[in-house]
């Protein structure tokens, strides 16, 4: 046996020494299974490396073929699933195939954004200028509203400046009195005390309005609002220009161009019918292993695994019953 087919034998999960002791039907279809598994490992290989360079953003070589080659590992493990079942596929088979239509969907569907690339390109044009077009008049409505508030602010302010501002042309100034007591001594008394007298002075002068230190608080906020509303308006002019470079600059994901695709595939009859043919293809591709395995002739590698099962199955058999015999008899004894 050459190291090529201990190799398709190690691939696929046979077993060498049964193999070699197998005719020719058997080595065919071993390379059967290995053609499958190839073709299967190239194509979910190139799946991968696309996925990762293109959704996962992974830059480096390494990180891609590190990925490629996880998903072919998967194939492998599914395939030899089948493969190494014994006996018919039942349940086995029949998830499988369940599970062959959802990876053929999702294979075309990454096969087809890239071969499709350049008409999703053109639709995401389209589906971004019309998420645009819905997001430029939401952030105008946010500055409108802030814009509308800060206004009312500054009437309001503006309105009580003028109160103050015409109280003030009346009274610049108040009259301010300081009332500072003085004690003297006026005389004795008939003890000998002194006698105290208590003097209020009044002193009357003329002050600030104390109206004017509220009308420049007043004045500074309205410069502090003046302010943020001159922002809003710069905003409000500039809105559409970030709206626009934010799109341009968001990634494209992987269900943005799904919907994108899917869009192409409801107008374009071509696409659909190119889309239907990859599917299919990658379909049969991932049912030959199953149907290869669910045929109704079988290699001698099946039989003699088969025929080995039921020979251990028989041992076991009549190994229990004669435990369960030898078991009984020594009930009687006793």
């Amino acid at each position: 046996m050459n190291i090529f087919t201990k190799l398709g034998c190690y691939l696929i999960g046979w077993n060498p020494v049964i193999l070699k002791d197998c005719g020719e039907a058997s080595h065919r279809m071993l390379k059967r299974f290995i053609s499958a598994i190839i073709i299967l490992s190239i194509i979910w290989g190139a799946i991968g490396f696309c996925f990762a360079e293109r959704y996962m953003g992974i830059d480096s070589i390494i990180g891609k073929i590190a990925t490629s080659l996880v998903f072919i590992l998967v194939i492998i493990c599914i395939e030899r699933f089948i493969i190494l079942a014994v006996g018919k596929l039942g349940a086995a088979g029949f998830f499988r195939a369940i599970l062959a239509i959802m990876m053929a969907v999702l294979g075309s569907a990454v096969f087809d954004q890239i071969i499709f690339h350049q008409d999703i390109e053109v639709k995401m044009k389209e589906v971004r200028t019309e998420q645009i077009n819905k997001e430029i008049p939401k952030r105008m409505s946010y500055l409108d509203n802030d814009i509308q508030r800060v206004t009312s602010l500054i009437d309001s302010i503006g309105l009580a400046n003028i109160s103050l501002y015409e109280k003030l042309a009346k009274n610049p100034v108040i009259v301010a009195t300081d009332v500072s007591t003085t004690t003297r001594e006026t005389g004795k008394d008939a003890d000998g005390n002194p006698i105290i007298d208590k003097v209020n002075n009044v002193t009357k002068r003329n002050v600030e309005n104390p109206l004017s230190g509220q009308v420049k608080a007043n004045e500074e906020a309205l410069k502090i609002y003046q302010e943020q509303l001159d922002g809003y308006q710069k905003k409000k002019i500039s809105v559409a220009d970030e709206v626009r470079e934010e799109y341009e600059k968001a990634p494209i994901g992987f269900l943005e161009e799904l919907k994108a695709l899917i869009s192409i595939l409801k107008e374009d009859t071509a696409a659909l019918i190119f889309y239907i043919f990859l599917f299919g293809f990658l379909l049969f591709l991932e049912l030959l292993v199953v149907t290869s395995k669910g045929a109704d002739s079988k290699c001698d590698y099946d039989l003699i695994v088969e025929h080995q099962l039921n020979i251990k199955k028989e041992t076991l058999n009549s190994t229990e019953k004669r435990l369960i015999g030898s078991e009984n008899n020594n009930k009687h004894q006793v």
